[in-house]
């Protein structure tokens, strides 16, 4: 069985590559730098206890990531985007929530939230930046 197994993992690592997905459950980590078409990207995602979709929309001075969970819960403490090269975000909303601080780290905008959030199936939680 070995050798089925680990063909269709490496596939999956190609699929994750692609994606730019990092996730850390106990941390609540999780993170898309997507590389194949980040102005208008889609795909789904799995977590310890849950899946769902990530997409993100650039439309030349903002970017829009949204996480819809379908299916079990997702806890959240932290989230990392990737923005375009060469830009520096302005301005970072994170629907419903209040109390979070951003930073840029090389292309990367890092989110951490003051409370953990927990997204349920059939949730979604959008983040805005615009730059």
């Amino acid at each position: 069985w070995g050798d089925h197994y680990a063909r269709s993992m490496a596939s999956y690592g190609v699929f994750l590559a692609a994606c730019g997905y990092r996730y850390h459950g106990p941390k609540g980590f999780l993170a898309f730098a997507p590389r194949l078409t980040p102005e208008n990207f889609r795909a789904p995602f799995t977590t310890a206890e849950g899946w769902g979709t990530f997409s993100q929309q650039r439309d030349g001075k903002e970017q829009r990531e949204t996480l819809e969970l379908k299916w079990g819960k997702l806890r959240l403490r932290s989230m990392a985007f990737a923005v375009p090269q060469n830009t520096t975000p302005t301005q970072v909303r994170v629907a419903a929530q209040k109390a979070f601080r951003h930073r840029l780290d090389g292309d990367t905008v890092i989110i951490e939230l003051a409370d953990d959030v927990v997204l349920e199936a059939g949730q979604k939680l959008e983040v805005i930046i615009t730059y």
